[in-house]
């Protein structure tokens, strides 16, 4: 037989429990929100990254100079419309390079899905702090549509 003590658990409604206790998980539940990318985009800080991505592009693309590649603007477009999908949660549509040009191809498409575990927002907490926290999926996406949609009007 245990002899781990019976733990019990109670809840009350919220109407019941004290306002400090409210607030907390109201917090709490702000805080996972915020954490996890949910709510609004914050477009403010959508140039900033999209500024940020075209320099990754610029340097990649430069890379690929020491082996004679250059990529059309279509084909770097066919990347980050790539990375947009799967920012939407949809597995890389990108096959793996069977000669070296689809290979760097692939390997701009991997530079940019890498790129938000380098980048952070700022959001406003419920406590009134603004704190950097990891940028949220549906902020990454829009900053690829951004991205895309200016790549796409200098090919036009």
């Amino acid at each position: 037989m245990s002899t781990r003590p019976h733990r019990e658990i109670h809840l009350r409604h919220a109407e019941g429990a004290p306002e400090a206790v409210i607030s907390a998980v109201q917090t709490e539940r702000e805080l996972q929100r915020l954490i996890a990318g949910e709510g609004e985009v914050d477009k403010s800080q959508i140039g900033e990254v999209v500024k940020k991505l075209q320099v990754v592009i610029a340097d990649y693309l430069d890379s690929g100079r020491d082996i004679d590649i250059r990529l059309s603007q279509l084909e770097i477009l066919s990347a980050v419309e790539a990375a947009i999908q799967e920012a939407s949660g949809q597995p890389s549509p990108w096959p793996d390079g069977a000669d070296a040009r689809t290979f760097f191809v692939h390997g701009l498409y991997d530079e940019l899905i890498q790129q938000p575990s380098n980048i952070f927002e700022t959001k406003l907490f419920p406590d009134g702090s603004a704190r950097y926290v990891p940028i949220g999926r549906a902020v990454w996406k829009a900053c690829l549509e951004r991205l895309r949609d200016r790549l796409a009007a200098k090919v036009c």
